[in-house]
């Protein structure tokens, strides 16, 4: 295998992160490789629109995102011509031809879009370059099946059963985890972390992950958890790119020493490393990196559909615990901060059900496909 396109799209940074932890490991072992999003292929200006409806929906109004995900759930179960495989088989035809005139070896789509061009391609017999999906939430999203690829990475046996039932020859689905960069495993221990990122040696870290977009309305778990808190307490709230947020939160503890705020930043895992519990929106790769990286964690604010999913089967096996409200939010967050055999057992439970290493499994995998099928 000598190149690999990964196709990824910014719906949110949980299929980007998979992405580049990807892009990463293929680098590490010398094996060039390239990112785009699939809808530019259509039109730069496409992509941005479905960029920014997307996140737009999910920061204001979470409910209909979760609509719309039970809706494509009930249009799934009736069989019916995809109109996600419909939208993205227009521009199929320009990707594969950017694919082979770039000769590429194998592509690798960490998004649905990528993985619904790159069936439309394969119903060609004359394309023969292997092509794979990698699934980045613990449940079978809507269309997934639809996909017809060389091989289908997913976290779970749970969903690999599913990916069989719904019609995926077995041995097409392979059970490797989600991919999340090595930062998140071979982070600093925690004193080195907070020495580097200024945080006290002597407090007790609430870390609040917003997510990548910043959710809306925080304010209110914020003051809870401040109000709930000890002098010798300390709330990091990251706050995304989500401006408006951070300068709410900035402006209502202005002075406080309890509480500050962080904007987005790609040093994320040496602030879960520097925390004592982290609570965060259950999205499948922030739930992921929490997991490998082996901080105690309290689920928040799921939005319905995947993040529901995500939620339950994390909470099912003890990696963390669901909050429904704020009140349990800040609850589980003393909890686990203050009792050390519960967050063990956390902890123990993550290093049982998640793989740290999922993205170098995916390139070994791509690799034996390649050799087979070349």
């Amino acid at each position: 295998m000598k190149k690999v396109l990964i196709l990824t799209c910014s719906t949110g940074e949980g299929h980007n992160s998979a992405a580049r932890a990807i892009e990463a490991a293929l680098k590490t072992q010398n094996i060039e490789c390239e990112l785009a999003d699939p809808i530019s292929f259509k039109s730069e200006w496409m992509k941005n629109i479905v960029s920014s409806l997307y996140n737009d929906t999910i920061r204001k109004a979470p409910a209909v995102f979760g609509a719309v995900y039970k809706l494509g759930d009930l249009y799934a179960s009736t069989k019916l011509p995809s109109p996600v495989y419909w939208a993205n088989s227009k521009y199929a035809g320009i990707l594969r031809q950017y694919i082979e005139e770039n000769h590429f070896d194998a592509v690798i789509c960490t998004h649905l879009y990528g993985m619904e061009a790159m069936t439309a391609i394969r119903k060609d017999a004359g394309f023969r370059i292997p092509c794979f999906g990698v699934l980045t939430d613990y449940v079978c999203i809507p269309f997934i099946a639809d996909a017809d690829l060389t091989g289908m990475f997913v976290p779970t046996e749970e969903v690999r059963q599913e990916l069989i039932q719904k019609g995926r020859p077995p041995e097409s689905v392979i059970l490797t985890g989600i991919p999340v960069s090595h930062v998140f495993r071979d982070h600093p221990p925690k004193a080195e972390a907070r020495k580097m990122l200024g945080i006290p040696e002597d407090k007790k870290v609430f870390l609040v992950m917003t997510g990548g977009v910043g959710c809306e309305n925080m304010e209110g778990l914020c003051r809870k958890l401040v109000g709930a808190l000890g002098e010798q307490d300390l709330v990091i709230v990251m706050t995304g790119k989500n401006e408006a947020l951070k300068n709410m939160l900035d402006e209502q503890y202005t002075c406080s020493r309890k509480l500050r705020t962080v904007a987005f930043t790609t040093e994320v895992a040496s602030y879960m490393a520097a925390a004592d519990v982290l609570l965060s929106k259950s999205g499948g790769l922030s739930s992921t990196e929490a997991a490998v990286a082996n901080i105690p964690l309290v689920h928040i604010r799921a939005i319905p559909g995947c993040e529901t999913y995500n939620a339950t089967y994390f909470s099912s096996h003890d990696i963390s615990l669901w909050a429904k409200n704020d009140d349990d939010a800040v609850r589980y967050a003393r909890e686990l901060a203050y009792n050390k055999e519960k967050a063990d057992h956390m902890v123990n439970m993550q290093r049982k059900y998640v793989n740290p290493n999922a993205a170098e499994q995916i390139i070994q995998e791509v690799e034996k496909a390649c050799d087979t099928m070349g």
